[in-house]
Formats: C-alpha cells, sequence, structure tokens
C-alpha cells in the first residue's frame, strides 16, 4: 500500500513544520510520521524498534516514499541494511549525524552523532538499493556542502539544491517545502 512515512530531525520539530504541511497537502495518502526519541534521548535503537513495529504491520512496506529528516536519515539507512528493507522511494532532507566531522560542542549532541554514524558496507547497501532516490540540501547552518556531496556520492542519490531553506528546520522557519511537495507528487 503506497503511503508517505517520515523520520523526524534530532529535536523532532520536523511533525510540527514541514511534516505537517505534508500530511495536509497529501490527504488521499496515508502519512505516518511517528514520534522517535529527541535530543539526548535519541539512539539508533530505539528509531529501530519503533520502524521494526511499522515493518511488521506492514505500513513500512515496498511502496512506501520514505522522506528523512536530519539525523533521521542516519538512522533510516542503517535500519535499511539492518532489515534489508528497500522502499519505493527515498528522500533524504538534509542528512546530517551521518560523517564524523570536528565540532566545539560539547554537549548531548556529541554522544547522540557518535552512535549515528553510518559505515561503509551501509553506504553500500543503499547505494545498491533499487528505488529512487534523492537528498535535499541546502546553506546549511554550518555551511559544509561537503558533506551533502559526500552523502549524494555514497548513497547515489539525486542532489537537489535548494537554497534558502538551511537546514529545513524550525528554527529556520521552514513551514513547507514547495520543491519536495512537487517531488512527492511526481513519485505518487
Amino acid at each position: 500500500m503506497k503511503n508517505i512515512f517520515i523520520l523526524h530531525s534530532l529535536n523532532g520539530d520536523t511533525l510540527k513544520i514541514w511534516g505537517a504541511d505534508i500530511k495536509e497537502s497529501f490527504n488521499s495518502i496515508d502519512v505516518y510520521m511517528p514520534e522517535f526519541p529527541i535530543r539526548a534521548e535519541s539512539r539508533y535503537e530505539k528509531f529501530r524498534d519503533i520502524l521494526v513495529e511499522y515493518l511488521n504491520n506492514g505500513i513500512l512496506n515496498s511502496d512506501s516514499i520514505v522522506i528523512g529528516h536530519s539525523i533521521g536519515n542516519a538512522y533510516f539507512v542503517r535500519f535499511c541494511k539492518e532489515f534489508d528493507y528497500v522502499p519505493n522511494s527515498y528522500i533524504a532532507v538534509a542528512p546530517g549525524g551521518v560523517y564524523e566531522y570536528p565540532s566545539s560542542r560539547t554537549d548531548y549532541i556529541v554522544e547522540v552523532k557518535k552512535q549515528s554514524y553510518v559505515s561503509k558496507d551501509v553506504f553500500e547497501y543503499i547505494k545498491s538499493m533499487d528505488c529512487k532516490k534523492y537528498c535535499l540540501y541546502s546553506d546549511e547552518d554550518d555551511n559544509n556542502n561537503e558533506k551533502f556531496m559526500r552523502f549524494i556520492e555514497d548513497t547515489g542519490c539525486i542532489g537537489i539544491y535548494l537554497e534558502g531553506y538551511n537546514h529545513f528546520d524550525g528554527y529556520h522557519n521552514i513551514y513547507k517545502i514547495f520543491e519536495l511537495n512537487e517531488l512527492i507528487s511526481t513519485l505518487l
């Protein structure tokens, strides 16, 4: 059964911003937006356990259009490899936490990111997935476009640069991503 499945960011604000817009804009199809643990409680194992429930009940299936935001992408690609899961389409929005990059932060994010980094075999699996894959990226706060170019290369995604969306988050008041809605329309 075709549906849209959204994995939110570290702060969970995806659900209240452009995730809510997707649910409203595509009200003729089921849009699932599970609430995963956020901030310091965010761990792959916790995301995985929730995703397994959706996989086992058939909601997360080979017809799903999966959209990951920020760290949700790191967890999703690991899940795909671990459970040999391939969606109909995968859209990575501002993938975060997939690579180790130097940071001056000293808060909980250091530990959360450490456990989210993606290994080479996971990237190889994602690159080999027979589905449509896209990566939406913009002038993110850390201005690190190299990270997105690397993700696009490592996953075989089609890169879509969108100016002015920053990290596609609530902090930057991103309540609608017109280009994402257009992309979803082409995938339905």
